[in-house]
């Protein structure tokens, strides 16, 4: 196949409940990838099954497997290190790529080589697959390559401090070897600092399409972190600290650094104060109503604001 070749690569831990509609959503893409990766992260239900019953089927997907559980971090660092392609994206076992992602994205590859990223927009979704919502850059209306300065000012500078569209994001593997992967001290906020940080020096293939959808569960992953959040706190101070590091200030303008660290505390704050998850229900109580109803959850909000995060990192990012 010519051109820039894409390896996709998708981590498992316990997720037979989605995982041949994850599977199915690689193999059913409009082009394919050159490679595909299934880890299995030493689960304990009946994944390892259903991904060897696939492999026996296709011979592009390549199996590998942890004795031993590594988390999702070290999963990932594993399969990003064991990619042969120019190209590498992620397909979580619990979310599913739609069918022109890698058709679309290495077409962009191809025309801007450039790019240190290509991403899409992000269709989100509840466990039963009901619609909340659509997320992308909302300054960019069609596909286009952004320069290093136009990623900063419209788009870093302008979506919340929390904004991501990483699992709609391919990687050009050379630049994200720069950058080491993900980052296990900044957890489920790794990925993203990833993409920023490699936008920032070469720029980004944006497609202005939806190509993603990601079931939002409170029992996932970034679930959990959002739910917490003084942890939250602890991987804005670690990436601010990354960001003004003699390896990434380069990238990161100070002035941009001081913004995103006071938005995102805002934005935390908010959060403990009105719920994880806020913004991507169906169906909402009035702000008032709500706010009411949540007025004992209102001091320790604010009290995020006196504490101190650790910038050690936890055993389990």
């Amino acid at each position: 196949m010519s051109g820039p070749t894409l390896s996709v690569l998708m981590p498992n831990y316990n997720h037979a409940k989605y995982l041949a509609t994850a599977i199915e959503g690689v193999l059913n893409q409009t082009r394919a990838p050159d490679e595909f990766l299934i880890l299995d992260d030493a689960s304990t239900d009946d994944s390892l099954d259903i991904i060897t019953s696939y492999a026996e089927r296709y011979p592009v997907i390549r199996v590998l497997r942890n004795t031993t559980n590594a988390g999702v971090v070290g999963a990932h660092r594993r399969l990003f290190e064991e990619a042969r392609s120019r190209y590498v994206c992620t397909a979580p076992a619990d979310d599913a790529h739609l069918p022109q992602y890698y058709e679309h994205g290495m077409r962009m590859a191809a025309e801007h080589p450039q790019a240190g990223i290509i991403f899409g927009k992000i269709r989100v979704i509840d466990e039963r697959g009901r619609e909340l919502g659509e997320l992308g850059v909302r300054r960019w209306q069609k596909p286009l390559y952004a320069t290093p300065q136009q990623f900063l000012n419209e788009y870093l500078e302008v979506e919340a401090a929390s904004h991501s569209l990483c699992g709609a994001t391919m990687y050009r593997r050379d630049a994200f070897r720069e950058v080491d992967w993900y980052r296990p001290e900044l957890g489920s906020w790794s990925d993203t600092f990833a993409a920023r940080a490699i936008g920032l020096k070469y720029g980004a293939g944006y497609m202005a399409e939806v190509v993603y959808l990601w079931r939002r569960l409170t029992s996932s992953y970034s679930g959990k972190s959002r739910a917490n959040p003084r942890h939250t706190l602890d991987i804005i101070a670690r990436a601010a600290r990354l960001m003004r590091s003699p390896e990434f200030r380069d990238r990161f303008p100070e002035s941009h650094v001081r913004r995103w660290e006071r938005q995102y505390l805002r934005l935390t704050m908010w959060n403990a104060w009105q719920g994880e998850g806020f913004g991507f229900r169906p169906k909402q109580a009035s702000f008032w109503l709500r706010s009411l109803r949540r007025l004992p959850k209102l001091p320790g909000a604010l009290a995020l604001a006196l504490y101190r995060p650790r910038l050690d990192a936890d055993n389990n990012t």
